[in-house]
Formats: C-alpha cells, structure tokens, sequence
C-alpha cells in the first residue's frame, strides 16, 4: 500500500512538472508560404522539437502567396513570416518595414527549365546562346513581376531581349503539378517553376534545366539575401529574446537539413507523396540554395535590389531592412 500511495505520488509530481514545463512555452506565431520544399529548416524544426527545446510552442500558418505573408507579419498578425527579401525591398520603398533577421536562402528558388527539344539543342552553348533560344518562345512563371520574371528581364536584357515582348509570359501560379500539365499540353517552352517543379519535369521526361540559377551559375544570383525569417522592427525591441530564441531555431535546424545523414530523411518524411528517387534529386538541388550559417549581407541586399527594381518614393537604408544580431555566436 506504501510502495502503491509512493508511486501515485511520483506520477502526480511527474504531471505537474510536465504541465509546469507546457505552460512556460511560449506562443510564436509564424508565417510560411504555401508548402514549398524551400521551408526546408521550419519543417526540420517542427519534426524535430527544436521549438520546444528553446522554450516555444510554434503555431505555424500556411498562406498562398508572399504578399499575403508580408502583411501579417506588418500588421502584426503574426510574430515572424518566411518570405523573400524581395517583399522587405518592396515595402522598404513604400515607407513601411519589416526587417529580415535569417537568410533562409542565399540563391534564388527557381531555375529556368526548357522541354527536350530545346535542351537538346542548346545545353552545350554559352549562357548568351541559351538565353537567345527563349526568343518567341512561351514561358512559364508563378506571377507576373515576380521575381522569375524580373530575374529572366535581367539575363534577357543583357543580351539585347525584352521581357515581355520577345517571349510570350504564361502565368502558372506556385503549383509544381501546373508546370508538369502545361509541358504535357504543350502550353509553353519553357519555365521558371519552383522547386521540385523541375525535378518532377525532369522524372517525367518532359524537361532539363537550361540555365541553372540555383547552383550559383550567374553572379547577379549568387550571395543574395533571398528566402528569410522576417518580423517587425518592434519586436527587436520589444522581445528580443524572443528574436534571439527563434533564430537559433533556424540555425540548429538550417545545420540538421544540410546534414546529408539526417536531412533528406527529414523532407522524405515532409513531402510522402514525392518517390525516394524524387525526394534525393530535389534535396540536391535545394540544398544549394540553403544558407550555411543564416547571414544575411549589405551586398545581398543591394544585388537583390539591383534585379528588383522595387518602386517608391522612399530611399531604402538597407542596414535597416535586415540583421545579423541575434544569430547565435
């Protein structure tokens, strides 16, 4: 009877040290755009409890679509969204900010994917000779002036192209199965999809990369501030540790993703619905992109801006649109 009053006792305190140690997590709400394999780190760090090993309970919100992620985290509605540094440039130059505090990303999500008969014939050529076989053809993007688009008027200017104008835009939204059915219809030429768009165009024999921008072939693409962990100015101020807290976060989980023992376990697991054999080539290509150490850069910024072009009235201080402070040391 002693020993039984002894183990109830022991199982009691067992609970309110549990419950004690749930109550003290506390609440980051965050942002993510749609379910994209570049979200690699959050999908890490929810699998593998790193949120509640820093003390925080995640309540994590999937939006379609960048902009809509922008104004939650600049209302507010949220403590910290996943976006491109692209969205922080834009609003930068309208007089409202957030402020990036890790580079998810330090190269660009997309590369430019072309059917057979076009890969074929130029996949041996210069990057000018590649870029000229777009001329007239029907080229696939997820959303007009978005950053595919602006990244394809870079190379396409360069070498005497106009976007639009010497190729036709065909606007297929984020959805890597959209991509697959435009090329199976012969909607368009060419693309710049979204990772593993140009994986899954590649397993079905219907495309190959023709200008790879994600494994750092073009300077203007390579050491960006790209895919980052954003949040409001006050909260640098407000809850710093909660800042501190959550790139850390980031940062364990950016190393367990670019781990090649752990890391495509991982997505395997996020992403059931891609083969193995799916999953292994995306995870090489995207883990390219991944940002080693989460820094963000005064020249990432303005290479960012250089492509960008974002419009306004308001000069952009860059040294206020990002942070380095409160990665781990």
């Amino acid at each position: 009877m002693k020993a039984t009053r002894l183990l109830l006792a022991a199982a009691a305190l067992s609970t309110i040290s549990f419950s004690a140690i749930a109550s003290a997590q506390e609440t980051v709400r965050i942002t993510n755009i749609g379910h994209g394999y570049f979200s690699g780190p959050l999908y890490v760090a929810m699998r593998e409890g790193l949120f509640e090993k820093h003390g925080l309970e995640a309540d994590v919100t999937f939006v379609h679509g960048g902009a809509i992620a922008f104004q939650t985290v600049f209302t507010r509605d949220v403590d910290f969204g996943i976006l491109s540094y692209e969205h922080v440039l834009t609003a930068a130059a309208q007089g409202r900010e957030i402020v990036s505090v890790f580079n998810v990303t330090h190269r660009p999500l997309n590369n430019i994917v072309v059917n057979n008969e076009l890969y074929e014939a130029y996949a041996g050529e210069s990057l000018e000779e590649r870029i000229l076989a777009l001329r007239g053809k029907r080229v696939g993007a997820p959303s007009a002036a978005g950053s595919g688009e602006k990244m394809l008027g870079v190379l396409a200017g360069r070498f005497g192209l106009q976007v639009p104008g010497d190729m036709e835009l065909v606007y297929l939204g984020g959805d890597a199965s959209a991509y697959v059915g435009a090329f199976q219809a012969d909607m368009i030429d060419a693309a710049l999809p979204f990772e593993p768009a140009g994986v899954m165009l590649q397993q079905e024999g219907l495309g190959r990369t023709l200008v790879n921008l994600m494994d750092g072939e073009v300077e203007d693409f390579r050491d960006l501030n790209f895919m980052t962990v954003t949040t409001h100015p006050a909260m640098l101020t407000e809850n710093p540790e909660l800042v501190r807290k959550v790139a850390a976060v980031f940062a364990e989980a950016q190393q367990i993703l670019l781990d090649p023992a752990r890391g495509p376990a991982i997505m395997a697991e996020e992403f059931p619905n891609m083969t193995a054999e799916s999953n292994e080539l995306a995870y090489a290509v995207v883990s390219q992109i991944w940002s080693p150490d989460g820094r963000l850069s005064l020249e990432g910024g303005q290479k960012v801006y250089n492509y960008l072009q974002p419009a306004g009235d308001y000069q952009i201080d860059f040294e206020r649109t990002f942070t380095n402070d409160f990665l781990p040391q």
